[in-house]
């Protein structure tokens, strides 16, 4: 049975979002499928901001940006999604307990996990994960055969959220591991 790249992308959202807990605390504002190409790290930019204007504060909604185009880099230059014919990454947001939650899950890799890279002074590249480590209130990876492999990161959705958390204050709602 041959499966259009939506109903395949739907599958695959679904799939995911079953087998997590993250998403029972959450509202899903959004899923969408891209092609696992470099420029669609711009085109998934231009989505997550329509998608989540107005209802986070302008910082929040730049560090998630920026978040996401690592993120997608990384599943366009590591993952089969950028090294197969018709590879797909999908992207998902949701909002819950003050925090921002984006998910990118791409068809994964035979030969590697994503993971935080040593990087020389001088390297053009592997710092992505670096600052979604360093910016994330946290974040995760999770490999499904079916589903793909899944990086997720959790941003605070204003200036007050993100001060609390670097204080170490955790309100009603708040969202753990």
């Amino acid at each position: 049975m041959n499966v259009n790249a939506y109903e395949q992308a739907t599958c695959r959202y679904e799939r995911r979002r079953a087998s997590t807990g993250r998403w029972a605390v959450l509202h899903p504002l959004g899923h969408a499928e891209f092609a696992g190409l470099a420029c669609s790290v711009t085109t998934v930019r231009a989505w997550a901001r329509d998608l989540l204007t107005g209802r986070v504060d302008a910082s929040a909604l730049d560090d998630v940006v920026l978040l996401l185009s690592e993120v997608v880099t990384n599943s366009v230059v590591h993952s089969d999604s950028g090294w197969t014919t018709g590879g797909s990454i999908t992207v998902c947001l949701g909002l819950g307990g003050g925090m921002i939650h984006a998910e990118v899950i791409d068809d994964g890799s035979a030969t590697s996990l994503p993971f935080v890279r040593a990087t020389d002074f001088d390297s053009d590249g592997g710092r992505g994960l670096l600052l979604v480590e360093a910016m994330a209130t946290a974040w995760g990876t999770h490999h499904d055969p079916e589903a793909g492999t899944a990086v997720w990161f959790h941003l605070p959705t204003n200036e007050t959220n993100r001060t609390d958390r670097a204080n170490g204050a955790n309100g009603p709602g708040s969202l753990s591991n």
